[in-house]
């Protein structure tokens, strides 16, 4: 069977070309041929289509050669580039060579042209491969510079951000420690207040320490494929009236309203550290950049779908900044007067994919922001047949 041949012969001399073509016939090519004589007429036919090779007469009345191989390297470098001339000193074909063209042939041995578009035809092969090769390793190369610097860069907030709870909290304990010390044996109702008021600072010192970590955790999971889920059977009003209730606290310390509304059971199966994990980062991110405004919590059902909102009154969301916000280390404000990893709701948005989930968000500047998030309703065993 004759291997396909698109050739691209640059020819004033149509009989030329058709002895070219009629030689590649006899060689085993279905040969598919189009002669130009002008540099416009190259230009076009080489954007227009690909070709297997170009062969080009050497000095024709409009361009030579030496023209035609400069618009083929500018648009293809690998297209092979041959040289077929009935006439052509040494020094000629030396500088031809030179110049980038991969061989070159008298019109009187055309026998020989065969052969060698066989072999440049391989050696292309071979030049694509490599340039591909390269470019997938620089690809790789500038994945790997790109892991780094997020590496670098996570390891420089994380540093900063587990020591912001723990100088206060050994501080506070080393001063709880010492009061204890001066009270041992005659305690007052004052100095056991401030000893409460210290143990209390020191706790939630602690317990934000132990947030962040678990963060860490989180992150390190679904970045290394390990998060698994354990759905069990349950309630998941429970669980958001669970985790809202410890969050109150903290929601009171800063003068900030929290509501709750919840009042539809949900029963199915949930992965209750998942449901827990998307709220924490809710919360955490509405008492944040919530301004102190109140902050409201639904929980409703919608057929198969539990629909989970969380509904601040603060500073909102830049239009542009909606959807990178859900990104690895992005902020829609800065780093400098906003602590956290800026991972909190790539962390959600990880775990809502992998929980077959979605989640949006509606936000207006200086109006607040609505978290909504869906989650499938997953039936009760031996409810779904199983």
């Amino acid at each position: 069977m004759a291997s396909p041949l698109r050739v691209l012969i640059v020819e004033d001399s149509p009989r030329d070309e058709e002895l070219i073509a009629r030689e590649l016939r006899r060689c085993g090519y279905d040969v598919a041929h189009r002669r130009v004589e002008t540099a416009p007429e190259l230009r076009a036919a080489l954007a227009e289509g690909d070709w297997d090779i170009v062969i080009s007469d050497y000095t024709m009345p409009s361009f030579t050669a030496m023209d035609a191989l400069a618009i083929v390297r500018e648009a293809s470098a690998d297209t092979p580039f041959i040289i077929v001339s009935g006439s052509i000193g040494e020094e000629t074909a030396v500088a031809a060579l030179k110049a980038g063209a991969h061989d070159f042939f008298l019109k009187d041995r055309l026998h020989r042209l065969a052969p060698a578009i066989a072999r440049e035809l391989k050696d292309a092969s071979i030049r694509r491969e490599r340039r591909s090769a390269l470019a997938r390793l620089e690809e790789s190369e500038a994945q790997l510079r790109q892991a780094v610097k997020a590496r670098d860069e996570f390891l420089s907030i994380a540093s900063h951000e587990l020591k912001t709870p723990l100088t206060p909290l050994m501080m506070h304990l080393d001063r709880a420690l010492d009061a204890a010390r001066r009270w041992r044996g005659s305690p007052s109702e004052a100095g056991v207040r401030k000893l409460e008021e210290k143990i209390e600072i020191a706790a939630r010192s602690a317990e934000r320490l132990a947030q962040l970590v678990a963060t860490l955790l989180d992150v390190t999971r679904i970045t290394s494929g390990r998060y698994a889920l354990s759905p069990a059977p349950g309630d998941v009003r429970e669980l958001v009236r669970d985790v809202t209730g410890r969050w109150r606290d903290a929601f009171t310390r800063s003068g900030t309203a929290l509501s709750v509304e919840a009042d539809q059971a949900i029963v199915g199966r949930w992965d209750a550290t998942a449901v827990e994990t998307i709220l924490n980062n809710l919360l955490s991110n509405a008492l944040k950049f919530g301004e102190g405004k109140p902050v409201h919590v639904a929980l409703t059902r919608d057929a198969g779908w539990a629909r989970l909102v969380v509904q601040d009154h603060g500073r909102g969301i830049p239009a542009e900044d909606r959807t990178r916000i859900f990104e690895r280390f992005e902020r829609a404000v800065p780093s400098t007067h906003y602590g956290g990893f800026g991972i909190g709701l790539w962390v959600v948005r990880q775990i809502v994919d992998a929980l077959g989930g979605a989640i949006e968000v509606a936000s207006e500047e200086g109006d607040g922001s609505t978290f909504t998030v869906e989650l499938p309703v997953l039936p009760p065993p031996g409810e779904d047949g199983c």
